[in-house]
């Protein structure tokens, strides 16, 4: 008898391969310790609200639901955008030539391998663009509506999703239009929080793109080449090379039905990765903040054939490897690097073993990543002095000013003491450092114990 049995699909393969993805990804965020940044949302989750001075409050949402089931876990802080990044993807392999194309550059592209493990606001605003980008493809402007409102509630960049697909598909403007109102209808108890906020989280996000010391277009056009992985990378630019008769055809108002895939995806790339590299020359622009860029990249890869095609093959599989390594380092150094971010997974451990044995609360710091891996690691009561740093979410929320209390500070600029500002006394200092596997020092810091604080001196 004929066996009745029946060879995979390439959907199907392609939905196998982020199975296994989302199961990895799991294990690798389960065994990483935070980064000071995560311990910082993980703050934010026991104090939910509608915003914070940084961001808009999704993720602080979904660490909150992930530590409900899972508890004050590394895989608890990740769990739940780890998961929302993978199934976010899934609509995308519709719009996909290769499905399993698009699964492997998905699971290998370094920006989305290593920062679909870390739970920071990009996570709600990946998934939200990729379920946007999705429906948008498909003419769904209400479903984009919905998933653009989430993705904004993850991070502001978001926006800029609108202005793209209008250029795009202006002929669908209407349609378009009500998309936007349902994204702000979502939006709204964000909004009406920065209302009663000065509209502070908008403000710090501009002034920390736009209003900082140039950090170069080179570099961070470099950044994305790493990020995306450099035959991604090639690959993409062909493909965006390739689509210039669309780009003629819209100039000339003779755009086809047939090239509205193409346009969206091209006009929710090369957008995003030209105006990024342009802030850059106006700030130290962050390489994720073009992040988005990738997913369209994604589709429009899975998409390409002949030599793009199997460049981009090519890409996802050494992307695949790098991003291995990149993750095998983290858990145990394969060589040794000066300045190696990965050095930073974990830090403050030392620190708050320190301060614990203290055995003094509550205890200042002057930046948000102290009082955060404190609270994480040592479980005190641990804040950011107001105005000594940056500003940060410690500067909306009271100080518990005290009688007697720890001061903690990284220490890089002499004996200075910036809480002096604050407190009436202090004592001696003790120096804690953290060291990396090769003897060399990650981070050092002042503690030391002072009295009589108040916002003013002492004077309360």
């Amino acid at each position: 008898m004929p066996s009745s049995r029946t060879e995979p699909t390439p959907l199907g393969l392609a939905l196998l391969a982020l199975a296994a993805t989302l199961g990895l990804r799991l294990l690798v965020a389960a065994e990483l310790p935070l980064v000071e940044d995560e311990a910082y949302y993980w703050v934010w989750s026991r104090h939910l609200a509608w915003g914070y001075f940084d961001h808009p409050p999704a993720i602080a949402g979904l660490i909150a639901a992930g530590c409900a089931f899972l508890g004050k876990t590394e895989l608890g802080v990740r769990v739940v955008g780890v998961a929302l990044t993978v199934f976010a993807a899934v609509p995308l392999l519709r719009f996909a030539r290769d499905p399993l194309l698009a699964a492997f550059l998905i699971a290998g592209v370094p920006i989305f391998a290593l920062g679909g493990i870390l739970a920071t606001p990009d996570v709600p605003l990946l998934a939200g663009w990729s379920l946007a980008l999705a429906a948008a493809l498909g003419g769904h402007w209400r479903l984009a509506g919905v998933a653009i409102g989430l993705a904004a509630l993850g991070k502001y960049t978001a926006w800029g999703f609108w202005p793209l697909v209008l250029l795009a598909c202006p002929t669908e403007a209407k349609k378009i239009a009500g998309g936007v109102l349902i994204s702000l209808l979502v939006m709204a108890p964000n909004l009406v929080w920065l209302a009663a906020h000065a509209w502070v989280s908008v403000a710090f996000q501009f002034g920390h793109g736009l209003a900082r010391a140039p950090g170069g277009a080179l570099a961070f056009f470099g950044a994305q080449v790493g990020l995306a992985g450099p035959l991604t990378f090639l690959a993409f630019s062909a493909w965006a090379w390739q689509q210039r008769g669309v780009v003629v055809r819209w100039a000339g108002r003779r755009a086809t039905e047939a090239d509205r895939v193409d346009r969206i995806l091209l006009f929710t790339t090369v957008p995003v990765l030209g105006f990024f590299t342009w802030a850059a020359t106006r700030g130290s622009g962050e390489a994720n903040w073009a992040a988005p860029a990738w997913v369209g990249a994604v589709v429009a890869l899975s998409r390409a054939q002949g030599l793009v095609g199997r460049l981009a093959w090519l890409g996802a599989g050494t992307g695949l490897v790098m991003s291995a390594l990149v993750i095998s380092h983290a858990f145990s150094p394969l060589v040794v690097i000066a300045r190696d971010p990965t050095a930073r997974l974990g830090v403050g451990r030392d620190l708050a073993a320190s301060v614990q044995a203290w055995g003094v609360e509550p205890v200042y710091t002057s930046r948000y990543q102290e009082a955060a891996v404190l609270s994480w690691y040592a479980g005190i009561e641990a804040v950011a002095l107001p105005g000594v740093d940056r500003p940060d979410q410690y500067d909306l929320w009271p100080t518990p000013w005290a009688e007697r209390a720890l001061f903690v500070r990284q220490r890089r600029s002499g004996l200075e003491a910036t809480v002096d500002a604050f407190c009436a006394e202090r004592g001696g200092e003790n120096v804690v450092s953290e060291y990396n596997a090769d003897g060399s020092v990650i981070d050092r810091w002042q503690v030391y114990e002072v009295r009589t604080c108040g916002p003013e001196g002492g004077a309360r």
